[in-house]
Protein backbone atom coordinates (compact mmCIF):
# COMPACT_ATOMS: atom_id res chain seq x y z
CA UNK A 1 0.00 0.00 0.00
CA UNK A 2 1.95 3.31 -0.98
CA UNK A 3 1.70 5.69 1.46
CA UNK A 4 2.90 9.34 1.38
CA UNK A 5 6.43 10.64 2.53
CA UNK A 6 6.23 14.63 3.58
CA UNK A 7 9.82 16.63 3.68
CA UNK A 8 8.84 19.36 5.37
CA UNK A 9 12.02 20.98 6.20
CA UNK A 10 14.81 22.34 3.63
CA UNK A 11 17.60 19.95 3.00
CA UNK A 12 15.22 16.81 4.10
CA UNK A 13 15.51 13.87 1.67
CA UNK A 14 13.50 10.41 1.09
CA UNK A 15 14.90 7.91 -1.74
CA UNK A 16 11.99 5.81 -4.00
CA UNK A 17 11.17 2.77 -1.94
CA UNK A 18 11.13 0.72 -5.14
CA UNK A 19 12.22 -2.34 -4.06
CA UNK A 20 13.48 -4.41 -6.83
CA UNK A 21 11.47 -3.17 -9.30
CA UNK A 22 12.60 -0.56 -11.73
CA UNK A 23 11.15 2.95 -12.44
CA UNK A 24 9.35 2.87 -15.24
CA UNK A 25 7.12 6.73 -14.97
CA UNK A 26 6.73 9.02 -12.52
CA UNK A 27 3.98 11.98 -11.94
CA UNK A 28 4.99 15.01 -10.48
CA UNK A 29 1.91 17.49 -9.73
CA UNK A 30 1.92 21.01 -8.50
CA UNK A 31 -1.15 22.07 -6.16
CA UNK A 32 -1.98 25.44 -5.19
CA UNK A 33 -5.43 27.44 -4.31
CA UNK A 34 -4.54 30.21 -4.04
CA UNK A 35 -5.52 33.43 -6.59
CA UNK A 36 -1.77 32.98 -8.61
CA UNK A 37 -0.95 31.98 -11.72
CA UNK A 38 1.88 29.51 -10.72
CA UNK A 39 4.04 27.79 -13.65
CA UNK A 40 5.78 24.16 -13.41
CA UNK A 41 9.42 23.42 -14.65
CA UNK A 42 11.42 20.57 -14.64
CA UNK A 43 15.54 21.71 -15.86
CA UNK A 44 17.21 18.71 -15.98
CA UNK A 45 20.50 17.45 -16.82
CA UNK A 46 21.45 13.86 -18.60
CA UNK A 47 23.96 11.67 -18.04
CA UNK A 48 25.63 12.90 -21.44
CA UNK A 49 25.65 16.39 -19.49
CA UNK A 50 23.07 18.00 -22.06
CA UNK A 51 20.33 20.16 -19.96
CA UNK A 52 16.89 21.40 -20.79
CA UNK A 53 13.80 23.10 -19.42
CA UNK A 54 10.47 21.86 -19.83
CA UNK A 55 7.52 24.15 -19.26
CA UNK A 56 4.53 26.02 -20.85
CA UNK A 57 6.49 27.26 -23.96
CA UNK A 58 7.85 23.90 -23.92
CA UNK A 59 6.05 20.82 -22.79
CA UNK A 60 8.26 18.09 -24.34
CA UNK A 61 7.21 15.07 -24.96
CA UNK A 62 6.75 11.45 -22.86
CA UNK A 63 6.99 9.51 -26.25
CA UNK A 64 10.27 11.11 -27.15
CA UNK A 65 13.09 12.93 -26.04
CA UNK A 66 13.54 13.78 -23.46
CA UNK A 67 11.00 11.92 -22.10
CA UNK A 68 9.25 14.56 -19.87
CA UNK A 69 5.56 16.37 -20.74
CA UNK A 70 3.54 19.28 -19.12
CA UNK A 71 0.16 18.59 -19.39
CA UNK A 72 -1.24 21.78 -19.82
CA UNK A 73 -0.90 25.89 -17.96
CA UNK A 74 -3.49 26.59 -14.96
CA UNK A 75 -3.98 29.32 -12.56
CA UNK A 76 -4.25 32.02 -15.97
CA UNK A 77 -5.32 35.68 -14.43
CA UNK A 78 -4.54 34.08 -11.18
CA UNK A 79 -7.86 32.09 -10.30
CA UNK A 80 -8.23 30.54 -7.32
CA UNK A 81 -9.40 27.04 -6.65
CA UNK A 82 -8.11 23.57 -7.06
CA UNK A 83 -5.09 24.66 -9.65
CA UNK A 84 -2.47 22.02 -10.94
CA UNK A 85 -0.50 21.36 -13.14
CA UNK A 86 1.60 18.00 -13.73
CA UNK A 87 4.43 16.87 -15.76
CA UNK A 88 5.10 13.10 -16.58
CA UNK A 89 8.67 11.56 -16.67
CA UNK A 90 8.56 8.18 -18.82
CA UNK A 91 12.16 6.88 -16.52
CA UNK A 92 14.66 8.14 -15.37
CA UNK A 93 17.18 6.23 -16.88
CA UNK A 94 18.98 9.37 -19.14
CA UNK A 95 18.82 11.34 -16.46
CA UNK A 96 21.57 12.88 -13.80
CA UNK A 97 18.94 14.98 -12.03
CA UNK A 98 15.91 17.06 -12.18
CA UNK A 99 14.60 20.46 -10.46
CA UNK A 100 11.54 20.69 -10.01
CA UNK A 101 10.49 24.81 -10.01
CA UNK A 102 7.97 27.48 -9.89
CA UNK A 103 7.06 31.06 -11.07
CA UNK A 104 5.14 33.31 -10.54
CA UNK A 105 3.83 34.66 -13.68
CA UNK A 106 2.52 38.47 -13.16
CA UNK A 107 1.57 40.27 -16.54
CA UNK A 108 4.43 43.32 -16.68
CA UNK A 109 6.52 41.10 -14.54
CA UNK A 110 5.72 42.91 -11.06
CA UNK A 111 5.46 40.89 -7.73
CA UNK A 112 3.14 42.31 -5.74
CA UNK A 113 4.35 43.60 -2.43
CA UNK A 114 4.92 40.63 0.36
CA UNK A 115 4.30 38.15 -2.66
CA UNK A 116 5.66 34.83 -1.53
CA UNK A 117 5.54 31.00 -2.22
CA UNK A 118 4.36 30.07 1.34
CA UNK A 119 1.20 32.15 1.07
CA UNK A 120 -0.57 30.38 -1.84
CA UNK A 121 -1.59 26.65 0.21
CA UNK A 122 1.07 25.13 -2.55
CA UNK A 123 2.76 21.47 -2.68
CA UNK A 124 4.55 19.52 -5.32
CA UNK A 125 3.68 15.44 -5.16
CA UNK A 126 6.16 13.29 -6.93
CA UNK A 127 4.15 9.98 -7.65
CA UNK A 128 6.70 7.09 -9.11
CA UNK A 129 4.70 4.19 -10.28
CA UNK A 130 5.97 1.59 -7.46
CA UNK A 131 6.66 2.75 -4.02
CA UNK A 132 5.76 5.61 -1.80
CA UNK A 133 5.14 9.33 -3.23
CA UNK A 134 6.90 12.23 -1.70
CA UNK A 135 5.27 15.91 -0.74
CA UNK A 136 7.28 18.86 -0.81
CA UNK A 137 5.90 21.83 0.38
CA UNK A 138 6.00 25.20 -1.02
CA UNK A 139 6.91 26.93 2.40
CA UNK A 140 9.62 29.45 1.73
CA UNK A 141 8.52 32.89 2.96
CA UNK A 142 11.35 34.64 1.16
CA UNK A 143 10.25 37.11 -1.81
CA UNK A 144 11.10 36.16 -4.87
CA UNK A 145 9.77 34.88 -8.63
CA UNK A 146 11.29 31.46 -8.74
CA UNK A 147 11.32 29.17 -6.14
CA UNK A 148 13.20 25.57 -6.57
CA UNK A 149 10.96 23.55 -4.86
CA UNK A 150 12.97 20.21 -5.41
CA UNK A 151 15.28 18.04 -6.86
CA UNK A 152 15.23 14.24 -8.03
CA UNK A 153 18.92 13.17 -7.75
CA UNK A 154 19.51 9.92 -10.15
CA UNK A 155 22.99 9.26 -9.50
CA UNK A 156 23.38 6.64 -6.82
CA UNK A 157 22.07 3.65 -6.39
CA UNK A 158 18.03 4.65 -5.58
CA UNK A 159 16.87 7.85 -6.83
CA UNK A 160 16.30 10.56 -4.08
CA UNK A 161 14.03 13.53 -3.68
CA UNK A 162 14.97 16.62 -1.83
CA UNK A 163 13.20 19.76 -0.60
CA UNK A 164 15.38 22.70 -1.49
CA UNK A 165 12.64 26.01 -1.14
CA UNK A 166 15.10 28.01 -2.52
CA UNK A 167 13.68 31.31 -3.92
CA UNK A 168 15.43 33.50 -6.26
CA UNK A 169 14.58 36.45 -8.48
CA UNK A 170 15.66 34.66 -12.15
CA UNK A 171 15.33 31.80 -13.54
CA UNK A 172 17.36 28.93 -12.36
CA UNK A 173 20.63 27.80 -14.09
CA UNK A 174 22.44 24.91 -15.21
CA UNK A 175 24.81 24.95 -12.62
CA UNK A 176 22.19 24.55 -10.21
CA UNK A 177 21.99 21.02 -11.52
Amino acid sequence: MKKSIFLGKQGQSAAFNQGTESISGIQVKLNWTKGVDLDLHAFYKTRSNEFGHIFYGNKGRADNSPYISLDEDKGIGNSAGNNNENLTIRNLDNFKSILIATNIFRFMGFLHKGDNFAQYDGKVVVKPNIGDYIEVPLSSEEHGRWCIIARIDNDGQTPTVTNINKVQQAEPESHAL
